[in-house]
Order: C-alpha cells, then structure tokens, then sequence
C-alpha cells in the first residue's frame, strides 16, 4: 500500500513540474519585426542603417535594399530606432506578437543642420506604470551625437480612444514638465519631439500610464 502511494505522489509530482514548465513556457513567447528604410525625400532605400531595439535584443544593419529583420523578438511593445551618417535618426514603437511578423517602414531625413542622432529615452513615468497621480512630472534622458546644438522639446499627450492631443509643454530647454489635472482611471499616452532651430530632429517612442482611482 506505502509503495502505490509512494508512486501517486511521484507522478503527481511529475504533472506538476510539467504544468509549471509548461506555464514557463507560455510566458517567453516570441514574434519577429521586419522591416525596411528609405530616404524621406527620394523613397530610395537606404543600406547600412544601424537598427536597434529597446528593449534590447539584437542589433541589425540594413542590406541593400534597405531591409533588416529581428527573428525572435520577445511579445510586447518594442522601439526600433533607424540610424544613419548624414540622417536624422527616428525611434517607432511596434507591438510583437507571438509566432507573428511585425512590419514597418522608416523615412529617415537628411540632417541639413548636422543636428547628428538623436535618441529620446528613458521616460518617467515609465512606460506601462500603473496608479499614477493625477499631477505628474514628465521626465525624459536624451543622448545626441552633437551635444553642440542645444535641442528644445515639446511634450504631447492624449487619452486612449481620444484623438485630441494637449501640449503639456513648448519650446522646453530642460528635460522635464509638470502635467496636472489628469483624470482618474484613465490610460494616457504621451511622446516628446525635439526640435533644433524650430525644425524637429527627433521623436521619442510613444510611452502609456494609467492614473490611480479616484478612491485611492
């Protein structure tokens, strides 16, 4: 009798450990993004375009006809920036999906004011972040390639399901703006433009919060 239960309790054991390995596996689900890059101006495709993720997976340069891919990208939201000599960098954010092929296409500018890359990152508060306050501080990093041209920035953000946008702060020289008066519960977007000489250079992705409930 001891020797049977001894053996009920290894196999439950043993379709244990297979349901959480299986519940592991669920969760590291992978996509892949494919996409290509062409001149703003002439749409000729662009070869050598430096691609990177964030979050970080892997690295790609362009090929001839202006195409990279990402094979195993992890499921969720993704930013992909396109840099290039001679071209002002742009950051797009994709969503990854399981077994499924993202696709996008890049225009990159010539940078006629060697403004170099820009890279917008780095956002307060963060993206996805939950139970936000309804007065919040926007906080963001920048890296330039020539930190020589002083950049100014102008904040956007909207509710989900609104196609109105409200400009939470123009022309700014600091990496930061104060947001008040946001409604409760609801889902925010919001995104940053930099901008040199009233010419816009750069655009961060665009990151979501939600605002606490009003009960909190």
């Amino acid at each position: 009798m001891m020797k049977k239960i001894k053996i009920l309790s290894c196999i439950l054991l043993l379709i244990s450990a297979l349901a959480c390995e299986e519940d592991k596996l669920d969760i590291e689900k992978f996509g892949s993004v494919s996409g290509i890059i062409l001149d703003g101006e002439t749409y000729a495709s662009l070869e050598g375009v430096q691609i990177a993720t964030n979050p970080a997976s892997s690295s790609s340069i362009t090929n001839a006809d202006g195409v990279f891919t990402f094979s195993k990208v992890k499921e969720g939201d993704i930013a992909i920036t396109a840099r290039k000599k001679d071209y002002l960098s742009s950051t797009v954010s994709v969503a990854v999906y399981d077994n499924e092929t993202t696709n996008l296409t890049f225009f990159l500018l010539k940078d006629d004011n060697n403004v170099g890359w820009v890279t917008i990152y780095d956002p307060v508060p963060g993206n996805g972040a939950t139970d936000q306050n309804v007065s919040l501080n926007f906080q963001w990093q920048v890296d330039q390639e020539n930190n020589g041209k002083e950049l100014e920035y102008t904040v956007y953000y909207y509710k989900s399901n609104s196609t109105t946008q409200k400009v939470a702060g123009e022309n700014l020289t600091i990496n930061e703006v104060v947001v008040s008066d946001l409604e409760y519960n609801t889902t925010y977007y919001w995104f940053v433009v930099a901008k040199y000489e009233g010419n816009r250079v750069a655009n961060s992705p665009t990151w979501t919060f939600r605002t606490e409930d009003s009960n909190d």
